[in-house]
């Protein structure tokens, strides 16, 4: 029958066995929300720690078994330096809080709903490694291969990536899990709002991305990391910001799309087109002969006219956007100035639009 060894939150370094190992993780590097907890598990050999919390390098499959844990045990603070620790199913579901995996092998080991806080993979190989569900929040991840590795629902918020390694294997799940319904999103460990948490990790994984040359993907986290920034800017009433980050959205969705500019730009000169002629219309001088193009009473105008009409007003809409001007139609009535005016402006503003974005695309 397996012993299991759980942390007993209550006892203290004092009242521990000499035979049980006491470890204590260090108050310094625990966050305040975690409580602290002292190892009841028996000493390793003639070390002074359980073989988890003993500080000797490259631990083995073999060492670790016999204490290996059950689901909800502790292990926090566990010293897993080159360990080899490769195709394990036996870490999930428990805690590892602040644990140490320098160096360690973790191919296709399972730490899914495993709970990582604070723990530092450094150097670490974790391919084909499955996260899901686990919880990695304020983790250093330095030099760690991460390819095929499975992050689906795994709480990122405060995670450090720096020269990670991924490929288009590597699964980070669609959406982040902060993205849940405020009430059933998962608290974070620093206490913020849980689209603030989404945004951090979008930004962690466009910087992911971009070192190891996947655009697609980074152009995606770049949009969602936007797209929560928009929804925090509504939930806390920042309608300045709320604003902007919507038309931002609809105009060029966030900078990264030139074909959603076009095709804004496409509306607007229709949508133009289709008042003038109810406000006034516009006019045309050939010679001595002057033709107004307008609607005065489109329901007895004959189609040949509609058709005409239309014709000429998008046409006018057009020249107007683009800011060609070529003279031979000009808007009739104030209304039609007006609006011919700021079709103008907003013209020249869509052009610049375009080629922010279409130079923006180009770094991807």
């Amino acid at each position: 029958m397996a012993h299991r060894y759980r942390i007993d939150q209550q006892m203290t370094s004092n009242e521990q066995p000499s035979n049980r190992c006491g470890y204590s993780p260090d108050i310094a590097l625990i966050h305040e929300s975690i409580p602290e907890s002292v190892c009841y598990r028996p000493v390793w050999g003639d070390r002074d720690r359980c073989v988890w919390h003993a500080k000797e390098l490259g631990k083995s499959i073999e060492n670790l078994k016999e204490l290996k844990p059950e689901p909800g045990e502790h292990i926090d603070g566990a010293y897993l330096k080159e360990a080899a620790l490769r195709n394990i199913s036996w870490l999930n579901d428990i805690s590892l809080v602040n644990a140490d995996f320098t160096r360690a092998d973790l191919r296709a080991t399972d730490f899914s709903n495993s709970d990582l806080k604070l723990a530092r993979l450094k150097e670490t190989t974790a391919i084909y490694t499955d996260f899901s569900g686990g919880d990695l929040e304020g983790a250093l991840i330095s030099e760690t291969d991460l390819r095929s590795a499975n992050l689906v629902n795994t709480q990122l918020n405060g995670a450090i990536f720096s020269n990670v390694y991924v490929n288009r294997d590597t699964d980070f799940g669609e959406y982040s899990i902060y993205e849940k319904e405020r009430e059933i999103a998962p608290r974070t460990l620093y206490e913020t709002h849980p689209l603030q948490a989404a945004a951090w990790v979008y930004r962690e994984l466009q910087q992911i991305y971009q070192d190891n040359s996947l655009p697609a993907l980074t152009r995606r986290s770049y949009q969602q990391e936007k797209d929560v920034r928009r929804r925090l800017a509504w939930d806390e009433g920042e309608y300045g910001h709320a604003i902007k980050y919507e038309l931002s959205r609809w105009v060029m969705l966030y900078g990264t799309s030139p074909y959603r500019v076009l095709a804004v730009s496409a509306a607007f000169i229709f949508l133009c087109g289709l008042l003038y002629p109810l406000i006034g219309g516009v006019q045309q001088v050939s010679g001595e002969r002057t033709i107004t193009y307008t609607f005065e009473r489109p329901q007895a105008a004959p189609l040949w006219w509609i058709g005409e009409v239309l014709f000429r007003s998008i046409y006018f809409s057009v020249i107007t956007f683009s800011t060609l001007g070529y003279g031979n139609l000009h808007p009739v009535g104030a209304w039609t100035q007006l609006l011919s005016g700021i079709e103008a402006i907003l013209g020249s503003l869509f052009a610049a639009l375009l080629v922010f974005v279409l130079a923006r695309s180009a770094t991807w």
